[in-house]
């Protein structure tokens, strides 16, 4: 696992906040290795070795301080496709430029900025580690209480201490997962859809007050719908983890799903003005160290879609 933020360096984090990303890690069984995102770029390339023998290729060099190298593969399915703005567009939120921590009434809120993850040591022993302009809410005395609830926005990974005395519930503005002790994402930006991604254990999710629920196995994935219904699939592990490996890897990703994870890490809104552009699938891989303009500029090689940027707004058509 890797340091995602901006300035890439390890001696950003505390001595206890570097422990707490190792365990993390650990625990869904990566070795966070300087070398992990180059292993896993290497992998989708045998992965699509055949396709891209059939299907048109376009090789990307970017350099900062070092060559990075991307490759794409971009190809639209012949299948219905979905309404435009079926899944909702992530919307840029007031976002501090640091990370920051307050506590008022016996709650603790610690958000971040734009482009950096932050892991947390809840009261209970639960690692969690905070995605790019994401916010945590708990209470201090966390692990004292028959229940223990947690509220996140935006991402978060969370590796429960077990206590079955204690349920621990995370809840996300409508949608709520329920656990023991397991580890497991949460995305939960504004205007997109909640997602709940299960890596070790057992989840029960729930929206509409119970109404809707499911109970999700190791892989599986719970989704909510614009109406708040649940839909639960097999998940694309290696994409779900990237974001904590400070890659962005989409395997055959609607453009609209792409840009709402893109337009979430550095906090810019997303518009899709076309249908076919927002339900093309594109094969895309690109370190989220890089600038909004260099990512912007690698899908643009791509010609997917016409991208505009104005410095706030992404507009695709």
């Amino acid at each position: 696992m890797t340091n995602n933020k901006q300035n890439n360096d390890n001696t950003a984090y505390s001595k206890d906040e570097l422990k707490l990303l190792y365990a993390l890690g650990e625990a869904l069984g990566d070795l966070p290795t300087d070398e992990e995102a180059q292993r896993a770029w290497r992998q989708m390339e045998v992965r699509h070795e055949a396709a891209r023998r059939r299907l048109r290729t376009k090789r990307l060099v970017f350099t900062a301080v070092a060559a990075i190298v991307v490759v794409v593969l971009l190809f639209t399915w012949n299948r219905p496709a979905s309404p435009l703005g079926a899944s909702g567009s992530y919307t840029a939120v007031n976002l501090p430029a640091t990370v920051t921590r307050s506590t008022a009434g016996g709650t603790v809120i610690i958000t971040t900025p734009p482009a950096t993850t932050q892991p947390v040591n809840l009261p209970d022993g639960t690692a969690v580690l905070l995605g790019a302009g994401s916010s945590i809410e708990y209470p201090q005395d966390l692990g004292r209480a028959a229940t223990r609830q947690v509220k996140v926005t935006g991402m978060a990974r969370f590796s429960v201490q077990r206590n079955e005395k204690a349920p621990f519930t995370v809840h996300m503005g409508g949608m709520e997962a329920k656990v023991l002790g397991t580890v497991f994402d949460v995305k939960c930006y504004p205007g997109i859809n909640r997602t709940v991604t299960l890596y070790k254990g057992k989840v029960r999710v729930e929206t509409d007050g119970g109404k809707q629920n499911a109970i999700l196995h190791q892989g599986q994935q719970a989704v909510t719908d614009g109406k708040g219904r649940l839909n639960v699939s097999q998940a694309d592990i290696q994409s779900a983890k990237s974001w904590s490996n400070g890659m962005f890897i989409f395997d055959d990703t609607r453009l609209q799903d792409a840009m709402n994870e893109i337009g979430a890490w550095h906090n810019k809104s997303i518009i899709f003005r076309s249908k076919q552009a927002a339900d093309t699938r594109i094969h895309f891989t690109f370190p989220r160290t890089e600038t909004i303009e260099n990512v912007l500029g690698a899908l643009r090689e791509m010609k997917a879609a016409t991208f505009i940027y104005d410095g706030e707004t992404i507009e695709i058509k």
